[in-house]
């Protein structure tokens, strides 16, 4: 839906979904466009998504106080689109297949599921330990105030990117 609001769908891939790499928040730095940066939530209470405002490519999925940051990959370029796999390895898991577009991947659960979060858990347990989730570059000093002001999506925006 999100990639729907941005007008970004060449981003999807054929089911409509997306692959997202994880990363700490505390290993990620913001060279330059800082001032290119945008923060859009879906709800009021929604995962924090920064995009540019130049090309509305999306940057990062993430939350404060969360050692989390989804990055799509679909946005690495790397030559052959295939070079990144070696680094980045096989798809893990994947979710969500009640929004996927056509036939999901076999084994894609409607939604977050067991597998999901048991294949999560340790990276995120990893982070909190090692206190990942600190200095964030999206957020302020405190930890929860983003760098650019969320703009929340109505339900109207929202129901009209579901429907795109």
């Amino acid at each position: 839906m999100y990639l729907r609001h941005l007008r970004r769908t060449d981003l999807l891939d054929a089911n409509g979904g997306t692959e997202v790499i994880p990363a700490y928040p505390a290993d990620v730095e913001i060279l330059q466009g800082r001032e290119h940066l945008r923060c859009t939530r879906l709800t009021a209470t929604g995962t924090y998504r920064f995009s540019t405002s130049c090309c509305n490519t999306p940057v990062v999925n993430t939350r404060p106080g969360e050692p989390w940051a989804g990055f799509l990959r679909c946005v690495y370029t790397a030559g052959e689109t295939r070079a990144l796999d070696p680094a980045l390895g096989q798809v893990r898991s994947r979710i969500m297949g009640r929004d996927a577009q056509g036939t999901p991947p076999a084994g894609t659960p409607e939604k977050f599921n067991l597998k999901a979060v048991l294949t999560v858990l340790p990276f995120m347990l990893k982070g909190k330990i090692l206190g990942k989730s600190k200095a964030s570059p999206f957020f302020e000093d405190d930890g929860r105030t983003p760098i650019v002001t969320p703009r929340v999506l109505t339900q109207a925006e929202r129901q009209a990117a579901r429907g795109a």
